[in-house]
C-alpha cells in the first residue's frame, strides 16, 4: 500500500496469486502454493548469510509507532481484544526483543502519518509502508523487510476485469495518499483507467466494491489476500501483480540510532529464518483458501 534495494541478496517475494487463487474458487491447482521468502532470505542451494553482528540495546525504549490499523493481514485492530495485531505487530515485537525496546503501536489515519512522524509525535511509522524517492526527501526508511507488487481486487463474480489492462472506462476505488492511488492516477492519465475514487482508508474502498460502488481496487497484493480473506467468496485477484515494491519501517529524517539497532535486528532475522517464519505464518497459512 502505501510504500524499494539490498546490499544483501535480494529475492523478489513471489506473491501467491495463481495456486491460491484458483484453489480457492474452485479451479484446477497442479500443485500446492509454496511460501516465497521475504526480502533478505536465501535461494534454495545458496549458503546461508555470515551471523550478523551485534544488536545495538536501546536500554528499554518505548518505541511509539504510528500505524493505519485498517490493512489487513499487516496490521488490524481485534474485535475482541481490541488489540492491535498483524504481520508488523509480530515484526516489531521480535525486533524489540533483540534491539531491548518495547513497541507501542497506536492507530492514527493514513493521511497525515508522516507528518506526524517528521514532527515527532512518533519514533516509527510501521504500516506497510513502501519505500520510495519520494518518501524519502522527508523521511528515512529501515532496510526493507518484505517485497510485493500491486494487484486488481475485484468482485467474485466479475468476468469483464481480467487484470490491469482491463480497467479502461472503470470505476476504481483506492485509499488515498497511498502509492495505489499514485499508481490508479498515472494510469488514469494514461487513459488505462475511467474514474478513480479514493476513500480514508482500503476497508471502505472494498466495501465500495462489494456494495458495486465501483467495479476494481487497486491494492497491494498481501493486503487483498487479507479482505479475501475477511470476506470469504465475495472477491478475488485478477491478473498478476503490476508493479514491484519494497515496505520498510519509516524513521524520522537522521535517526541513525533506531536505524542501526532495527536494521541489526532485522539483519539476525533474516539469516535465523525467524523473518520468514512471520511471512508463513501472516501470509501464507492465512491465504485464501487456506
Amino acid at each position: 500500500m502505501k510504500r524499494r534495494n539490498l546490499g544483501y541478496l535480494v529475492i523478489l517475494v513471489v506473491v501467491v496469486v495463481a495456486a491460491i487463487f484458483l484453489r480457492s474458487r474452485g479451479g484446477p491447482q497442479t500443485s500446492a502454493p509454496s511460501a516465497p521468502p521475504p526480502v533478505g532470505q536465501p535461494a534454495a542451494g545458496q549458503p546461508a548469510a555470515q551471523p550478523a553482528a551485534k544488536v545495538p540495546d536501546l536500554g528499554g525504549k518505548e518505541i511509539k509507532i504510528g500505524s493505519d490499523t485498517t490493512y489487513p493481514p499487516f496490521e488490524t485492530v481485534n474485535e475482541q481484544t481490541k488489540k492491535i495485531e498483524g504481520f508488523d505487530p509480530d515484526l516489531m515485537d521480535e525486533i524489540c526483543k533483540r534491539a531491548n525496546c518495547k513497541a507501542k503501536f497506536t492507530t492514527t489515519a493514513w493521511d497525515g502519518i508522516f507528518v506526524a512522524l517528521a514532527q515527532g509525535q512518533f519514533d516509527a511509522v510501521v504500516s506497510g509502508v513502501t519505500i520510495t524517492e519520494e518518501r524519502q526527501k522527508t523521511i528515512d526508511f529501515g532496510e526493507p523487510y518484505l517485497r510485493f507488487g500491486q494487484v486488481v481486487l475485484v468482485r467474485s463474480d466479475e468476468t469483464a476485469i481480467t487484470g490491469v489492462d482491463a480497467l479502461t472506462g472503470k470505476k476504481v476505488a483506492v485509499q488515498t495518499g497511498t502509492t495505489n492511488d499514485e499508481k490508479a492516477s498515472a494510469l488514469q492519465k494514461e487513459g488505462k483507467v475511467g474514474d478513480v475514487r479514493r476513500y480514508e482508508t482500503f476497508a471502505l474502498a472494498v466495501k465500495a466494491l462489494i456494495n458495486k460502488d465501483v467495479d476494481a481496487v487497486i491494492i497491494d497484493s498481501f493486503a487483498a489476500d487479507g479482505y479475501m480473506n475477511q470476506t470469504p467468496d465475495k472477491l478475488k485477484k485478477v491478473g498478476q501483480p503490476f508493479t514491484s515494491d519494497a515496505l520498510g519501517i519509516a524513521l524520522k529524517k537522521g535517526d541513525t540510532t533506531l536505524k542501526g539497532a532495527f536494521d541489526a535486528a532485522l539483519e539476525q532475522m533474516k539469516g535465523d529464518g525467524t523473518l520468514d517464519t512471520l511471512y508463513k505464518k501472516h501470509f501464507v497459512m492465512r491465504a485464501p483458501g487456506k
